[in-house]
């Protein structure tokens, strides 16, 4: 590790590190606790994964939405000379939630929350304030993959699921994993389409660690959940295949 690499590990680093790993335990903890016992280590997988899944969305990203729409900092109003009136265009800019003269974001906030955000920014400069693209994908993420991971958990430890419980799981489960990785496409694609000129591209903390590992588990992840997910619903086909055949052989 060279020095400047040395340098990015800070305090604040160590602690964004150290929540992550604190969520992760949690959910272990949550899901050995409350799945029945007879639970396969596949159930306690998936139940694990959904719960940090759901506390991810929920605490962490949730926190980022608030700051996008709650933290902010006024801006300087623009002297009448400068820029001059004629440089101006004819139709003003975009402005974050209808108020030209705020900036909003973490980056304007000193609560620990935001904190773990600038952190996160070094890699990612757009989450330092309200870019419009993060935002909309995070609302859906906080609003909609969160509370769907939570009701996915619940399914999960039935003990004795009712077959249309099966069904709903399974499905709910392609369906929150599919939603992960277009949601991940989404963030990084007009990144790499455009240069990366928002991410910080060197050194091992920003780039393996928060933009490659972090980012990463939400595609590897959802891939094994969609993965165990089809055989569950193609198992169910061929049984509903198998018994059609028997009850058309009895009818002869």
């Amino acid at each position: 590790m060279t020095a400047h690499e040395t340098s990015l590990v800070s305090p604040t680093s160590v602690l964004s590190l150290f929540c992550s790993l604190a969520l992760l335990i949690l959910a272990i903890s949550f899901s050995r606790r409350v799945l029945p016992a007879s639970s396969t280590h596949r159930t306690l997988c998936l139940h694990t994964w959904h719960t940090f899944d759901f506390l991810i969305h929920t605490l962490f990203e949730g926190s980022f939405l608030y700051h996008s729409f709650f933290s902010y900092q006024s801006l300087a109003a623009p002297s009448s000379d400068y820029p001059h009136p004629a440089s101006l265009p004819a139709k003003p800019g975009p402005s974050w939630l209808g108020h030209g003269n705020r900036s909003y974001g973490p980056k304007h906030s000193d609560h620990a929350s935001a904190l773990l955000w600038r952190e996160y920014a070094l890699a990612d400069y757009r989450w330092a304030g309200a870019d419009a693209t993060v935002v909309s994908i995070e609302l859906l993420t906080v609003l909609v993959a969160g509370p769907l991971a939570a009701y996915i958990c619940y399914l999960l430890g039935v003990g004795r699921p009712t077959p249309a419980q099966q069904t709903r799981k399974w499905l709910l489960m392609i369906v929150l994993a599919t939603g992960e990785i277009y949601g991940g496409f989404m963030t990084f694609a007009p990144e790499w389409l455009t240069g990366c000129a928002n991410l910080e591209t060197e050194g091992s903390l920003h780039l393996w660690v928060y933009l490659v590992f972090f980012n990463g588990l939400w595609v590897v992840l959802p891939g094994w959940v969609i993965w165990e997910a089809w055989g569950e619903v193609r198992r169910a086909f061929e049984r509903v295949g198998h018994e059609g055949e028997g009850e058309g052989r009895k009818t002869r």
